[in-house]
């Protein structure tokens, strides 16, 4: 999920007081300090973070000492960051009016050397921050020696264990996070932590926040955004006609939704390289073969890029596990993903006998599916 947090932030309006006097700071503005060692004369960078990572360039500093302060007049709560011309990664920070943030840090690796304070709340999140850092810098070294055993044949032996002290660590990461935001709610820095969460697997998380931050900040643009977005993945489409397709089978005959009516139907929209998607052919395959016939039939809608060896491998999927209901192909899928909100794969929902969606989510899913079928169909 990186990141939700570039496509939730909205534009805000701030004004650069570059030109104005120490005297002149009022309880609207906002001042940012810096303290870099070895900075040697290097640019500092202040922007805006505005959506679609679009940032604004309020201010830049020359500074021989390393020392420096920001000022800019703030409207509103926002994201800021600093960053060195010609480095990777950025600080980045919540200012609000009034505002006095402190940053410092070494300037031949800003990013990976920065401590954020001057608030409470980013003095919380120069600590998430830092833990997200450790556990990246912890697992980017598992992997270096992953890589140094798979050259030498070895990897398959070490598998198991590099899995567990992967999963591990994001484990812990994932924790983390979770009492970062839940212990606060309502703070603007969730916007941005809760971009490592899984939106399906905390959904409940992801409602709590949204709740929070629109009682925190009303009319904010980026919260506002924010929600906008939590409402649409979580809207339900049940008791709506689902929309109608036409798309090829592995015969390449032309078949439609709509040729359905009179059945119920389990829609399944996967991708070939979707292994939950794979697992769960042997639980479909038992479905249709208890309850497939005249009354329920299984669609399965197979969503990849529109190349000609992603079909190839589609249709010797249908052939190593012998699929016996309705498989089609949609090359490109975008209508489809639209039309259906799909986020992720699988993705399953149920229709009644006039194509009117009745079920959906991640719970039709193994057992549980076969549940809510034989509940339909099973008796009649």
């Amino acid at each position: 999920m990186k990141s939700i947090w570039y496509s939730i932030l909205a534009s805000i309006f701030l004004l650069s007081c570059n030109n104005k006097n120490n005297n002149e700071f009022s309880n609207g503005n906002l001042s940012i300090n810096f303290n870099i060692d070895e900075l040697d004369g290097q640019k500092v960078v202040l922007e805006l973070v505005n959506s679609g990572r679009k940032h604004t360039q309020l201010d830049t500093i020359e500074s021989e000492d390393g020392k420096g302060t920001f000022k800019v007049e703030a409207l509103k709560t926002a994201f800021y960051q600093i960053y060195i011309p010609g480095q990777e990664g950025e600080v980045m920070f919540v200012g609000q009016p009034g505002d006095f943030i402190s940053i410092s840090g070494k300037g031949n690796n800003l990013y990976a050397s920065s401590k954020i304070g001057g608030t409470p709340e980013n003095d919380r999140l120069d600590s998430l921050v830092a833990f997200i850092k450790s556990t990246k810098f912890y697992t980017d070294s598992l992997k270096r020696e992953f890589k140094k055993a798979e050259k030498k044949q070895m990897h398959f032996a070490l598998l198991e264990e590099y899995e567990e002290l992967y999963g591990n660590a994001k484990r812990k990461e994932e924790n983390y996070v979770l009492n970062y935001v839940l212990k606060n709610p309502s703070q603007f820095s969730n916007l941005l932590a809760v971009s490592s969460l899984h939106k399906i697997r905390h959904k409940k998380v992801f409602q709590i926040i949204d709740s929070a931050l629109i009682n925190n900040f009303p009319q904010h643009e980026d919260v506002d955004k924010f929600h906008d977005i939590i409402t649409e993945w979580y809207s339900s489409d049940v008791g709506k006609k689902a929309p109608n397709f036409t798309l090829l089978n592995p015969k390449q005959e032309a078949i439609s939704l709509s040729d359905y009516k009179g059945k119920y139907v389990l829609l399944d929209f996967w991708n070939t390289g979707c292994r939950p998607c794979i697992q769960e052919i042997p639980n479909l395959k038992r479905i249709q073969n208890e309850f497939g016939g005249d009354k329920f039939e299984i669609i399965s809608v197979c969503i990849d890029r529109n190349n000609p060896s992603t079909q190839e491998v589609w249709k010797k999927i249908n052939e190593k596990y012998e699929t016996n209901w309705t498989q089609v192909y949609d090359a490109g899928g975008l209508a489809t993903l639209k039309n259906y909100k799909i986020k992720h794969y699988p993705t399953m929902m149920i229709l009644d006998p006039n194509g009117k969606i009745i079920d959906a989510g991640d719970h039709i899913r193994g057992e549980k599916a076969y549940e809510i079928v034989k509940k339909l169909v099973g008796n009649e």
